[in-house]
């Protein structure tokens, strides 16, 4: 991984920058979105590994001296506890979390890495954010730096850049999606 190239090259499918780490209380909500939208990332980068990069600002690129203090610097405890909440939220389950501390610009920044996962992730139960509850079974992609809501069509793309197709276990419950994906107008499009 060379940061400074990720991070000259700014956000994208599966690169997002965060000035500062996520409130307790948006921890469970606004990461677990994240997270499972850079994995997935876009049809495009399914085979890239995702980098959530904490402590650069997103328009100016510039470090930003972020509060530490909550963020546990074991990063034992810290991949442990991450991994945690996103599988409390994911189907499939992640498998592993990169974790790093990396001194840049003469501060630290933390960043987090998803090898590619070879499946697209959905909601396994509901996930209260900000702005509502998203659905179980909900897909989050991304757009350049935008995350979206995949819809059913977007679903069966992905499903065709996996070749779920031909492989057992890549398939999201399409019952479940399609619901959710009619009631959508109750959702967070952030």
């Amino acid at each position: 991984m060379d940061i400074l190239e990720l991070i000259k090259n700014g956000e994208n499918a599966k690169v997002d920058f965060k000035r500062e780490w996520y409130k307790k209380v948006d921890l469970k909500g606004e990461f677990v979105k994240d997270m499972l939208a850079l994995t997935n990332g876009d049809i495009h980068s399914i085979d890239q590994t995702a980098y959530l990069i904490i402590g650069i600002v997103d328009d100016t690129k510039k470090v930003f001296d972020f509060d530490t203090s909550s963020i546990p610097r074991s990063l034992d405890k810290l991949t442990q506890q991450l991994l945690e909440i996103l599988n409390n939220y994911a189907q499939p389950e992640f498998l592993s979390l990169e974790i790093n501390w990396i001194d840049y610009d003469e501060k630290e920044i933390l960043v987090l890495s998803v090898a590619p996962h070879g499946r697209l992730i959905s909601l396994s139960k509901d996930l209260q954010l900000k702005k509502g509850t998203d659905k179980k079974g909900i897909v989050y992609y991304r757009i350049g730096e935008n995350i979206r809501v995949a819809s059913a069509d977007v679903v069966r793309d992905f499903e065709k850049a996996f070749g779920s197709d031909k492989q057992e276990g890549r398939k999201i419950e399409a019952k479940t999606y399609i619901e959710n994906v009619n009631n959508a107008g109750t959702m967070n499009f952030s």
